[in-house]
């Protein structure tokens, strides 16, 4: 009699081994290619210490809205932990747009209008006790630092130049104290110093972009659409005002260097003009007739001094 038919769904042993042999195999490879990726280590790009964790370029997204760059409305400012204040619009080299700037001693409340004799202004500084010091230009448009130690009554030149500032002529170049001029890649909303070699620059078209060698290389970090000004006070932390369902001046604050931004209040005023923060409080200014408010819980409701 001839040998019996195999039945139905039944393998042969020497089948059955080398396909048990085969699925551990892959499960090893598996295994090894998971470990591989959990603990590789991430791409440092000399950012800072959230640059050690950043994720790949992030998204453009597609809910921009326009916004024209206008030397009347872009402005710098700046809040010391003592309530010393200064605010100033950004002015033109040419035309006749000029660089405004006010004043306070109480965070924003009844600000004086000073005179720094400069046409432009592109970056301030608050320090403790009256100390302010601006950036810009005069008339021929050379780049210049004027400091005053009365809260802006008075100013003598500096006789070098150490804040990070925006060009005076051209709002697309950032310029260092140690490196000089770059051009991040766009026009600017606004530019925050966070020490001689690291800065962070916001565009009118919402990207978020930071150099860590003073302008050599600068990376996109972020994006937050309808953004209009925006600070940073360490490597990570900032906060920004841009539009955001009706609100013309909506606070936003990221912890990752403009990776992902959270919503805070809404300040009623268009535009956003100026945003600062000290350790503990954030400021704001909004309005054609710019007008002054603040906020000790980071963001979340404001009102005026």
């Amino acid at each position: 009699m001839g040998r019996p038919a195999p039945r139905l769904g039944h393998v042969p042993k020497p089948l059955s081994l080398i396909a048990l042999v085969a699925f551990v195999l892959v499960d090893v490879v598996l295994v090894v290619l998971v470990f591989q990726h959990v603990h590789r280590a991430p791409p440092g790009s000399g950012l800072g210490p959230a640059a050690a964790t950043e994720s790949p370029t992030p998204e453009r997204k597609t809910n921009q809205q326009a916004f024209d760059f206008k030397p009347a409305q872009a402005a710098s400012m700046d809040l010391a932990n003592d309530g010393t204040w200064v605010f100033a619009t950004r002015g033109a080299c040419e035309g006749r747009t000029s660089a405004t700037l006010w004043t306070s001693t109480k965070n924003g409340a009844s600000p004086t209008k000073r005179d720094p004799e400069l046409k432009v202004i592109t970056a301030v500084q608050a320090r403790s006790g009256g100390e302010l010091t601006v950036v810009g230009a005069g008339e021929d448009c050379q780049a210049r630092q004027r400091s005053s130690t009365d809260g802006g009554a008075t100013w003598v030149d500096d006789p070098m130049i150490t804040r990070w500032y925006t060009s005076p002529s051209d709002p697309t170049v950032a310029v260092s104290p140690s490196k000089g001029e770059s051009k991040p890649g766009c026009t600017f909303s606004s530019l925050s110093q966070v020490d001689d070699d690291f800065a962070r620059v916001t565009c009118i078209d919402g990207d978020v972009v930071g150099s860590g060698d003073g302008g050599g290389k600068w990376l996109l970090l972020g994006r937050l659409d309808n953004s209009r000004t925006a600070v940073f006070t360490t490597f990570n932390a900032g906060y920004a005002l841009a539009r955001f369902e009706g609100c013309a001046a909506q606070l936003f604050s990221t912890k990752d260097s403009g990776r992902t931004w959270a919503p805070g209040g809404c300040i009623v005023g268009d535009p956003a003009r100026g945003i600062a923060a000290n350790d503990t409080l954030v400021a704001a200014v909004v309005g054609e007739d710019p007008q002054s408010y603040v906020s000790d819980d980071q963001g979340q409701k404001f009102t005026q001094p």
